[in-house]
Parts: C-alpha cells; sequence; structure tokens
C-alpha cells in the first residue's frame, strides 16, 4: 500500500539544513557548467550530476525522466530503487510516499512553465515525517531547478533542430510557391514573424524578379496573382539592385522600423544573388533563435532556389515561361505532362535558305554562330507565343511541336496555331534581310534576302521526355515525313501535307482564310513508303 505525505505547512530550514542545501546547489551548478563547457550529451551529464547528488544527499537512488536530444522519453537514473525500474515510480503523486520497503520523493520538471519530465530519489526505509519529508523535498528542488537550465538547453535546441527539419520538409514540396507557404506558416506559428518578404530571381529570365508577402504567417502578395503596386513599382524602377546586401530601398519601402534581412546565394564556386528575405515586426525585433532560424531558413532556401532554378532552366529549353509556371504548379507534372503520350500533334520544320553559302560569306565560326544565335532566339519566340513547344533545331533546320505537353487544344486550333507560327516566322526571316550586314552577305551570294523552306504536318506522335538528358521531343513517321517535305521545299516555300489542309476546312480565322493553296501533288521520296500528299502555302500579299 501506498501513503503520501500531506503537510499544511513547511517549517523554514535551519541553518545546517542552508548549508547543506547550498553545497548541493553549488556541486550541481559546477558540474552543470563543466558539462555546458565541454559539449557533453544529455546522457553524459546525468552520468556526472546523478552519483554527485547522491553523495549530497545520502539517497539510495535518484532517477529523471525526460526527453532527450532527439526528443523522444528517456529514464536516467544512478543508485537503486529497491530493485525495480525507477521510471513509472516518479509519475505517481508529487512529494513524499512509501514504496515498499523504502520512500520515494517526486516533483515534475518544467522549463518555462512546461513539463519536460520528473525527478525522484528513493531511500530505503521511512523517511514521511513532515520534517524528514520537507527537508527531501527541499533537496530535490533544489537539483530540479539547477537541471531546469540543462534542460531548457536542450529542449530549446532540440525543438528547434524540429523546426528546422519541418522547415525544409516543407521546403521539398515539388511546388515551390505552395511550399514556401507552408514554411512561413508554420514559422509564424512558432516564433513571432509578423511580417515576412522574399524577393527571388527568374531563372529564365535573370533580369526579372519575383515576390511573396506575408502578414502573420499568411500570403498578403505575390508578383503573379496578387499584386503590390508598391513592390511593383520598386522592381520595376530597380530591378537586380534590390537584391544587393544591405540594399536599402526594400527596407524603407516595408516602412517598420526594425526589418532584420538574410541574403540567398547560390554557393557555387561563382556565387550568386539569387534573392532575399526580409522580416520586419514593428519596435520589438526579433529573438535570437528566431535569427538563427531565419539563417538557416536562408541556406535551406538557397539551396531549394538553385535546385528550383535548374528544374525551370532545364524546361525553359522547350517551352515558354508560362507553360513551366503552369506545369510546377502541379507536384507531379512529369508524370502527369512530360511522359511519352502519343497524340496527333502540328508538326513544322522550318530551314534557313542557303545557310551553306551563307556561312562561306561570313567565314569567321564566331560570326556564324552569332548569327545562328539571334535568327533562331527570334524563331523559338515565335514558336512559343503561337503555342508551340520547340523540340530542337538540327543544323540551322527549327523544329517545333503543337499540342504539347497539355493537348488541351482540338485538331483545328493544332493547325491554326501552326500555320500561323510558319507564316510569321516565314515573314520575320524575310524581314532581318533589312540588316545591313545580311543583305551585303545575301547580295554576294545572289541571294534576293533570307528565308526559310518549311514543312508541316499534322500526325500521331509519341511526345515526352527522352534520352539521357531528358530532352522533350517527338517521335513518329509523321516527324520523318515532315523533315523529308521541308527538304522538297525551295527558297521561302511553305509546304503543307494534306492533313493539314483538311484540318483548316471551316476555320475561322481570317489569318487562315486568306490563305491559298497550290495543287495536291504527290511525290515519292527516298525510305519513305507512301508518296508524299503535299499542297504549296501561299502567304496573301
Amino acid at each position: 500500500m501506498t501513503a503520501t505525505r500531506t503537510t499544511p505547512v513547511a517549517a523554514e530550514p535551519g541553518l545546517e539544513e542552508l548549508r547543506m542545501l547550498h553545497a548541493l546547489n553549488r556541486a550541481v551548478d559546477s558540474l552543470i557548467e563543466e558539462c555546458v563547457r565541454e559539449q557533453c550529451s544529455l546522457a553524459q551529464t546525468f552520468q556526472r550530476i546523478l552519483p554527485a547528488v547522491l553523495r549530497e544527499t545520502g539517497a539510495q537512488g535518484l532517477a529523471v525522466t525526460t526527453r532527450n536530444e532527439e526528443l523522444a522519453e528517456q529514464a536516467f537514473h544512478a543508485g537503486d530503487f529497491g530493485g525495480v525500474f525507477p521510471g513509472p515510480l516518479l509519475t505517481g503523486p508529487r512529494g513524499t510516499r512509501r514504496e515498499g520497503g523504502g520512500t520515494v520523493v517526486s516533483q515534475t520538471l518544467d522549463v518555462v512553465g512546461q513539463t519536460v519530465g520528473h525527478i525522484g530519489l528513493y531511500l530505503a526505509g521511512d523517511h514521511t515525517r513532515p520534517e524528514q519529508a520537507e527537508r527531501l523535498e527541499r533537496m530535490l528542488d533544489t537539483v530540479a531547478e539547477q537541471l531546469d537550465t540543462v534542460l531548457l538547453l536542450v529542449h530549446t535546441a532540440s525543438e528547434k533542430q524540429e523546426l528546422i527539419l519541418r522547415l525544409n520538409h516543407l521546403l521539398s514540396n515539388p511546388v515551390f510557391e505552395a511550399g514556401m507557404d507552408q514554411v512561413v506558416l508554420t514559422l509564424a506559428q512558432r516564433v513571432r514573424v509578423p511580417g515576412f518578404l522574399l524577393v527571388y530571381r527568374d531563372a529564365v529570365r535573370p533580369s526579372v524578379l519575383h515576390y511573396r508577402s506575408y502578414r502573420h504567417g499568411h500570403l498578403e502578395h505575390d508578383s503573379g496573382d496578387k499584386p503590390s503596386a508598391e513592390l511593383d513599382g520598386l522592381l520595376r524602377a530597380h530591378g537586380t539592385e534590390l537584391l544587393q546586401p544591405g540594399e536599402e530601398r526594400l527596407k524603407r519601402a516595408l516602412g517598420q522600423p526594425r526589418v532584420m534581412e538574410a541574403v540567398l546565394i547560390s554557393g557555387h564556386l561563382r556565387s550568386e544573388q539569387l534573392g532575399r528575405i526580409l522580416l520586419w515586426s514593428g519596435e520589438e525585433g526579433f529573438s535570437s533563435q528566431t535569427m538563427d532560424l531565419v539563417r538557416v531558413l536562408a541556406s535551406t532556401l538557397s539551396q531549394r532556389l538553385v535546385d528550383y532554378n535548374r528544374e525551370r532552366t532545364h524546361l525553359s529549353k522547350f517551352f515558354p515561361a508560362e507553360a513551366i509556371d503552369e506545369l510546377l504548379q502541379v507536384p507531379d507534372y512529369g508524370a502527369r505532362y512530360l511522359v511519352g503520350r502519343d497524340e496527333e500533334v502540328g508538326i513544322l520544320f522550318a530551314d534557313l535558305n542557303g545557310f551553306t553559302r551563307l556561312c562561306e560569306q561570313l567565314e569567321s565560326p564566331a560570326r556564324i554562330g552569332r548569327f545562328v544565335d539571334r535568327w533562331s532566339e527570334r524563331m523559338v519566340e515565335l514558336l512559343w507565343r503561337h503555342g508551340g513547344v520547340f523540340d530542337k533545331m538540327v543544323g540551322d533546320c527549327i523544329i517545333g511541336l503543337f499540342g504539347p505537353p497539355f493537348f488541351r487544344s482540338s485538331r483545328r486550333e493544332r493547325a491554326e496555331a501552326l500555320v500561323r507560327a510558319a507564316c510569321d516566322i516565314q515573314r520575320t526571316t524575310a524581314a532581318m534581310s533589312a540588316d545591313p550586314e545580311v543583305r551585303t552577305i545575301c547580295e554576294r551570294v545572289g541571294m534576293p534576302g533570307l528565308g526559310v523552306a518549311v514543312g508541316l504536318n499534322l500526325a500521331p506522335t509519341l511526345c515526352g521526355l527522352f534520352g539521357p538528358n531528358q530532352d522533350y521531343t517527338g517521335f513518329s513517321t509523321g516527324m520523318n515525313q515532315t523533315a523529308r517535305l521541308q527538304s522538297l521545299a525551295g527558297f521561302r516555300e511553305m509546304l503543307v501535307m494534306e492533313p493539314v489542309k483538311q484540318a483548316l476546312e471551316g476555320s475561322e480565322d481570317p489569318v487562315i482564310q486568306a490563305l491559298r493553296y497550290g495543287e495536291l501533288t504527290e511525290t515519292p521520296v527516298k525510305n519513305v513508303a507512301r508518296p508524299l500528299r503535299h499542297h504549296r502555302l501561299h502567304l496573301p500579299d
């Protein structure tokens, strides 16, 4: 049977007991300082402290149950508790009580008002008389107060580490913006963060900045759907200058007296400013714990932005920025949109006329490269403008696909986009002939100007990411047919396969209605079983 002592009024300790409590306090405090200095683990700390407390108190056993560095419940003990495991004995009624042939005195341990464990002494025999019990409880309380210091350090560090791991996990969300929103909300729930602003560089367009701002953990503004007129104006006026460490204009725009910041850097050999985090709190400022968390978050966020930018950069080889934004809002976008998919797509091959002769006049490989870069960049922009995907460039031939990656358009809409893009590519290439250098080179080789030979088709094609570099491309007989068709086209000539013309019948688009077609032609080509059935497409004057 267990008896618990109840004492209505505690007697004041005498001089001898005060000396004993002072010696106990000093002994435990000295050991704690030593352990903190040597950065001992919790287990190592208790291995030093508990035997010393037994010597000072004359108890037979001493035990502490609390959470360790991994925040898992653990019992630490020294001495003997009458032959039983001490853990369950400590969770009984607080105070002094008989247990079997001995006496247990126990109390809870707390850190800033939160219970974090229990501590208990065990003595042989009966020590429940009021004056004895009060003395034991004062001894135990002295030890507990000192242990609070140790547990505060351990639990603060452990909870901080737990929060950091949680934030890292949230940032791993495939949808960067969703992960960022969860990070800021979680941070605001654990530490005081009234205001939070993230400004970061666009991976595909390095001169463009994006932002997300939060109030008490909740999204307030973002550069996409919920813009801030003030932040937009600031970004337009100063651009990437705002990413420089210590740059004051963003801070002033927040209108807050206390702002802390962290700069996001790529961490590569050639460091690059990826963005900035700014937090504000009014006049109160931030705790050291909050500041530490933000520094760690900045490091993790920098790496996440590097990964996010790498992802965007890879996708930007094929898709326009709008399509990339939409893809990255879907956690499993790769499996959903970019795996091999067999659909009827619009296929465009556009080859620069007379390129070999032009190269002979340009002479310098560097000049040839610059010319091709300038021309192909404009052609890819036109593909994207009409909803196309840039498959690849083979020599001076641009290949585009219409329909991927979402395949939302109808057969007619894909054919319309395909032909409109081809018309713009032809016109834009011809317009580049006005460049004095280009005109001079064309005159040397006897060409009236620049032009492209174009082949257009509409055919079932397997589209997706393929190969070791995971390039977005298409495979089909239709792709091969279109390549052969393009090779048949002459100067500034566009040839379309019969399925394209059929798909455009009944189109209400004025551009499409203004087009004129030549007679249906059948042309046998090498390694293709059936002759190509195609029309010459005439642009309106």
